[in-house]
């Protein structure tokens, strides 16, 4: 009978080896000393490439892991996955392999792929940390199966953290002292004479000493028990968390001592005076608060918390009760462990989940804006002025050719201050308007826009030359940069600006994607995100983008080219030199003649690149050349000609002949997919690029207020919305700062960017911001 029951109390060893299928070594009971010897053998066994593969399929596979936390179907996860493997890109993946991937849309596709990496990184993790453990011989069979165990960065970090510094754990500490055999007959109910233990020693001198180390020791078996982690993820998502933010104290001194003094923090305290004093469940913390509240409590402003209610730990401790024999040790190692391990790091989940969720937030509001942003109306085949205007330094002037080259670059001296009649600055500038018959000036929206749109009126330079309101945000930030200097050598920074502002009216997408996306005034607290992961996300938007539109390979500058599925930097350099060497590319498959591009790198960018005017009448579609036999066997049998593809009546033609076809049916007759015989039919179908009449050339700024000094509560005015944001969106309206419209003024309404509106003042800018209420979106 006796013998029975050590054989029980065996197998109620600390992890429970038997469910977790671990083979664990016997501890010694005497000769405790020799343990470590035993984790360093156990730690010399190399942890190959091989071994990581085993590792991570023991707990899931990629493709499981993926179909698990985007909640996808595991095949198409797979699909997914051996697309990216083989090299293919998003943009091409979304165009051209449909089927595979269920007709998911671009942005959703995005979210698959970061969710893709941040598996991919953690796998990497995983790796990295047992072959630490194993160098600094601190890995053990229970250690590597909860790290196995762990399902993302922070169940990681808990297991990791106490063991990661150089200095040696509490639990290490005991277990150094020959105490971790009575700590486990301890926690299986046996019974310990703590007073035995006493051996002298400083460390062992006490009985609550000795009782202090086998409660570190018990409290370290328990939060590395897989279940316990299990059941604490569980926990984790059943609990209601509150997040709580209050004025640091250092904050407060610096006030009373100085008023004036300038802090040096970056921000002005008040600014976060909303989060003094505040509370909020987590569940209900907005993107935008949790961003703040970071900034914040890097400024050392505020400090932030995270309550955790009694609830939690309540419910834990009743679940690790009946895992092991004594209750009185399982309550004080939960305890000691709740207090120095558990808590602190459900308050790091907490906040890494709030502020992850935040940074995924605001990326998705900085790349909606940039899409609509790069996305804006171009006015092609027109002589365009760009007017960058100024003050002191004078307004310059950048004058371009229906192509985008420069004609004429130059500085003139508008009197804005003082109106004069004769005014040498308005005869200089007419002169050029008329030398160059430039149909269209472009003026861009900073300082002294205003009062220099004014001038123009005031001098009837613009009664039959229309103006255009241009966002200038970046324009300066590109015109000293290497790609600006390099475009035009030797040539004064201030005059780049005005022709690059010319640009951003002819060729929109082909200017802004010169400038770093940080710098073109949209989106939500860009500058907090993570650099690689905002550069990452804007780099994809920006390809996104520009392969949606596609360019013409023949007069595609390096900056757009570079941006293409498939190409770089690289790449779109030799794509450049081979057409200055040999001339214009007269069909898609020369591409392949460039150096550099073999045939995945062909595969991934041949579809977005269009060929006018070229051998091949399919070169100037979206259509891939892989599915060239199958376009021209669909022509045939609807009884079209694809020589006549350029023709403006051919949309409509082919509009007709399908109109009785079965799209399914007939894309099984020609031994193809659904989707990809509908990309051919929107080929098909797609007219022919069309001038752009200049119908937006309206007024865009109210006519009588022309500064903040002028706006009371109720003054209506005219604007346009520069950024949309969660909380509302804000608009220029031609006063210096754009003015906030809180969603809670929006109404009905749900404004885009660059949509031209109506609105009132609701609060004066003094001392607060300018706070607008939206009246109207303006046709």
């Amino acid at each position: 009978m006796e013998k029975a029951k050590k054989v029980v109390r065996k197998r109620k060893l600390v992890n429970n080896e038997e469910d977790n299928n671990i083979k664990k070594r016997p501890i010694k009971k005497t000769k405790t000393q020799k343990e470590p010897t035993e984790i360093e053998e156990y730690n010399n066994v190399d942890l190959k490439d091989d071994d990581t593969v085993k590792i991570s399929n023991n707990v899931w596979n990629e493709a499981e892991m993926l179909s698990y936390k985007e909640k996808v179907p595991k095949q198409l996860a797979e699909s997914f996955i051996t697309l990216l493997t083989e090299g293919c890109t998003l943009p091409f993946i979304a165009r051209y392999r449909k089927e595979a991937i269920g007709h998911l849309l671009p942005d959703r596709l995005q979210e698959i792929y970061e969710s893709y990496q941040c598996i991919n990184h953690f796998k990497k993790k995983v790796k990295s940390v047992l072959e630490t453990l194993k160098k600094c011989k601190k890995l053990t069979p229970e250690v590597e199966k909860s790290i196995l165990n762990a399902r993302n960065l922070s169940e990681l970090d808990l297991v990791y953290s106490p063991l990661k510094s150089h200095s040696l754990s509490l639990a290490e500490r005991a277990r150094n002292l020959g105490l971790e055999p009575y700590a486990i007959k301890a926690l299986n109910g046996e019974y310990i004479d703590l007073q035995l233990l006493c051996n002298g020693s400083d460390e062992l001198s006490t009985v609550d000493k000795v009782e202090t180390h086998i409660t570190h020791i018990i409290a370290d078996v328990i939060y590395k028990d897989t279940r316990v982690l299990e059941e604490m993820r569980k926990l984790k998502e059943e609990t209601r968390f509150t997040l709580q933010s209050s004025r640091t104290k250092s904050s407060t001194k610096d006030t009373k001592k100085d008023a004036n003094k300038k802090y040096d923090t970056k921000s002005d305290p008040d600014t976060y005076k909303l989060y003094f004093e505040w509370k909020c469940p987590v569940q209900f913390v907005k993107s935008y608060q949790t961003l703040a509240i970071n900034r914040g409590e890097d400024e050392k402003i505020l400090s932030v918390k995270v309550i955790v209610p009694d609830w939690f730990y309540n419910k834990l401790e009743r679940f690790c009760l009946p895992l092991w024999g004594s209750n009185h040790w399982v309550r004080k190692g939960l305890q000691d462990a709740y207090n120095r391990l558990i808590k602190s790091w459900l308050s790091r989940q907490v906040r890494s989940d709030l502020t992850t969720a935040a940074e995924k937030e605001a990326i998705k509001t900085f790349t909606t804006n940039l899409e609509k942003y790069l996305l804006t109306e171009p006015i092609k085949n027109r002589r365009i002025a760009g007017l960058d205007p100024g003050f002191k330094a004078g307004c310059k002037v950048g004058i371009i050719d229906v192509n985008g080259a420069k004609l004429e670059a130059c500085t003139i001296y508008p009197n804005l201050r003082q109106p004069n009649k004769n005014d040498p600055a308005a005869k200089q500038l007419l002169d050029l308007l008329e030398k160059h018959g430039v149909e269209l000036i472009g003026l861009g929206n900073g300082t002294a826009c205003r009062e220099t749109e004014t001038w123009l009126k005031s001098h009837h330079i613009s009664d039959g030359i229309p103006i255009i309101i241009v966002p200038e945000q970046g324009a300066s930030i590109y015109s000293i940069s290497k790609e600006a200097q390099k475009e035009h050598p030797n040539m004064d920074p201030n005059l780049i600006s005005a022709l690059s502002i010319a640009r951003r009216v002819l060729d929109p997408l082909g200017e802004l994607i010169k400038v770093d996306p940080k710098n073109l005034g949209v989106g939500l607290y860009q500058h907090d995100i993570p650099p690689k992961m905002l550069e990452a996300a804007l780099d994809s938007a920006v390809e996104k983008v520009v392969s949606l539109v596609g360019v013409d390979i023949n007069t595609a500058s390096q900056a757009m080219l570079r941006r293409i599925s498939g190409l770089n930097d690289g790449r779109a350099k030799k794509i450049i030199s081979y057409r200055e060497e040999n001339g214009s590319f007269i069909t898609r498959a020369e591409i392949l003649k460039v150096s550099g591009i073999g045939k995945i790198t062909y595969q991934q960018c041949v579809g977005f690149l269009k060929i006018v005017g070229g051998k091949e009448p399919l070169d100037s579609t979206i259509i891939h050349p892989e599915s060239y036999g199958v376009a021209k066997l669909f022509a045939k049998k609807i009884g079209v000609d694809i020589k006549h593809l350029t023709r403006p009546d051919f949309p409509d033609l082919v509009e007709r002949k399908i109109l009785t076809i079965d799209i399914t049916s007939l894309s099984k007759d020609l031994g193809t997919d659904v989707s990809t015989l509908e990309l051919i039919v929107t080929a098909f179908k797609q007219k022919s690029y069309e001038d752009n009449v200049i119908t937006f050339c309206r007024p865009v700024y109210s006519v009588s207020v022309q500064s903040n000094e002028q706006l009371v509560t109720g003054t209506t005015l005219t604007g346009v919305v520069r950024n949309v944001v969660p909380f509302g969106c804000f608009v220029d309206c031609g006063v210096g700062d754009n003015g906030l419209i809180h969603k809670s003024q929006l109404g009905s309404y749900s404004p885009k960017l660059g949509d031209r509106v109506a609105v009132t003042v609701i609060n004066t800018p003094k001392p607060k911001k300018l706070q607008l209420k939206l009246d109207k979106i303006l046709d």
